[in-house]
């Protein structure tokens, strides 16, 4: 990830701009979308908010992530990449693009995640084309998909910055909690390794070049990617725009993924750190894959509010009536990730002073709490508030979800993630029309099939100053 510059003008056309989502709309995008498929496969999302002046958010979505990092020893390239992508030598200048993008100051980061990697410079409209000489964000941006140019001498800079970022999250306990979580539920599987790889495979990317190279010729063609822009724009201006710099991109078939299975028992397994650190319990239970027609995807964006939000019966009871957690935090990419199964998670912290006095045994309840409340969905139908809970579930859902469409950048992101999947611009009224014909007895269902200690995965961790222990 990398931010470059962003101008004091862009700041200030953006305070106190707010999205008019409205309890009147009837799905969850309130702006409308507009789709183009140019010859050679690459998807043209154009979504207009006229309201935000000059505001322009051009978004390029890459379906590939650490999903189709497949190969062993060649873990993280899919996140080293997007590092890459901003040493573009545009006009054959070393650091030309960032250079050329700093001059329109524009605001310029991407991500990387499981099955995606996400580029989103924000700028000026007016910025869109090029004048007076200097490039526009069109060109710069369509220069650096289409003929990335970079030498062996900036991949390994660029491997050493990656390295750096990794031993900077290793500092933090979550991320090795991440990272024993992801390899006991999924194995060899791609999702076994977080997506900047294992720690082993960041050391010897140095040494892997070519693997890289190939990685990119690969999976950044037109066909596996879409170009998402949002903001002070016209649909037609911009697929016109949009061909003329993209058109001559070439497509080239992308294989399909030979991901292996992941175990099918359930694992536990813990974690010692070397500092003074709160403990920490992590469980999580692999769900289906995101379909956005799907009642189990359905359940998926409804269940946590009702496991993990601050009046559901689970938090309160860990937070308040037992309080045998300081937090209990829900992991939201499961929400919206991923094309193979995925794991729905929860991490609770715990109380340094407590744990030195009960050991193993505290860890084990606050465990086996999360689980009997997790599992306990399996009732939900049972309740006697279960429809009128549900019904107002559905309700929030939607407006909550309506109020992160706040700005062009927002809009863009969050269409993008969903989008993916079917690549189908109505994607979220269909996901909405599929949460508001949930049944309580669908909680039941999701509850039972998932929520079950054969599918339970669990992570605890315990700092160097806790004398209880916790093997």
């Amino acid at each position: 990830m990398r931010t470059g510059v962003i101008g004091a003008a862009v700041v200030a056309a953006l305070v106190g701009i707010e999205a008019n989502a409205s309890e009147g709309t009837k799905g969850l995008m309130p702006y409308a979308i507009e789709k183009k498929t140019l010859p050679n496969g690459l998807d043209v999302i154009v979504i207009p908010m006229p309201e935000f002046k000059d505001v322009l958010s051009f978004n390029t979505l890459v379906i590939a992530g650490a999903r189709n990092e497949t190969t062993k020893g060649e873990t993280g390239l899919a996140h080293l990449f997007e590092h890459i992508l901003f040493t573009h030598r545009f006009g054959g200048k070393p650091g030309g693009y960032d250079e050329a993008i700093d001059r329109l100051g524009a605001h310029n980061n991407a991500f990387t995640s499981y099955d995606m990697t996400f580029y989103h410079p924000l700028t000026f409209t007016s910025n869109l084309v090029g004048k007076d000489g200097k490039p526009g964000l069109l060109e710069l941006e369509s220069a650096r998909f289409k003929g990335l140019d970079f030498d062996e001498k900036i991949f390994k800079t660029e491997t050493g910055a990656v390295l750096g970022e990794y031993r900077r999250g290793a500092s933090n306990p979550d991320q090795i909690m991440d990272e024993k979580l992801l390899d006991i539920a999924f194995g060899d599987h791609p999702y076994g390794h977080t997506t900047i790889g294992y720690y082993a495979d960041v050391l010897a990317m140095p040494n892997h070049y070519e693997a890289a190279r190939r990685f990119y010729d690969t999976y950044y063609r037109p066909n596996n990617c879409a170009i998402i822009v949002s903001g002070d724009v016209k649909p037609a201006e911009i697929f016109a725009k949009v061909e003329s710099f993209y058109g001559d991109w070439k497509r080239q078939d992308v294989p399909p993924i030979d991901a292996a299975a992941p175990p099918e028992k359930s694992a536990s397994t813990h974690v010692d750190w070397d500092s003074d650190v709160a403990p920490r319990v992590e469980i999580g239970y692999r769900v289906p894959k995101h379909v956005s027609t799907s009642i189990d995807t359905a359940v998926g964006q409804i269940a946590p509010e009702l496991l993990f939000s601050e009046t559901a019966p689970l938090y309160q009871m860990l937070r308040y009536q037992k309080k045998s957690a300081s937090d209990v935090e829900f992991d939201g990419r499961s929400q919206y990730e991923s094309m193979d199964s995925r794991l729905f998670s929860v991490t609770a912290t715990l109380f340094k002073d407590r744990f030195e006095k009960e050991g193993k045994s505290y860890l084990d309840e606050v465990t086996n709490d999360l689980a009997a409340g997790m599992e306990g969905l399996r009732l939900f139908s049972s309740r006697p508030d279960a429809a009128a809970t549900l019904e107002i579930l559905k309700k929030k859902y939607k407006y909550d979800f309506q109020a992160r469409l706040s700005s062009p950048a927002d809009v863009a992101v969050i269409f993008a993630r969903y989008y993916r999947f079917e690549r189908d611009p109505n994607v979220l009224d269909v996901l909405l029309r599929a949460v508001e014909a949930l049944k309580p007895t669908d909680i039941d269902a999701y509850a039972t099939t998932y929520f079950k200690d054969s599918n339970r995965f669990v992570v605890t961790l315990t700092g160097s100053a806790a004398k209880g222990g916790a093997r």
